[in-house]
């Protein structure tokens, strides 16, 4: 028989490099499942839907009344529509490229 021409350190580095890819991808499955599920409650965009007539109307509302009151709970609502908007759009980007 032929004697290996490869050291026993030469021939566990590419063993080690392989266990780190596995775990670097089992570590990137869990990231994306764990996105999938947080998203999966945007589902239909119903709540979305529901914040842009809210962040409408509290708009109109403001401009109406000029209160201050008024005005800061639209920037709230509104920042929070923009927020779901993104991640909705995201979301369902991703899911029609997969």
């Amino acid at each position: 028989m032929e004697k290996s021409s490869l050291s026993e350190h030469e021939r566990r580095v590419p063993a080690r490099l392989l266990r780190q890819d596995e775990a670097i991808g089992l570590r990137l499955r869990r990231f994306a499942v764990g996105r999938r599920h947080v998203l999966r409650g945007i589902g239909s965009g119903r709540s979305l839907g529901v914040l842009c007539l809210l962040s409408l109307s509290l708009m109109i509302t403001g401009m109406a009344t000029s209160q201050t009151l008024v005005t800061v709970a639209f920037a709230a609502v509104w920042a929070v529509t923009l927020l779901l908007a993104a991640t909705w759009l995201f979301a369902s980007s991703g899911r029609r490229s997969l």
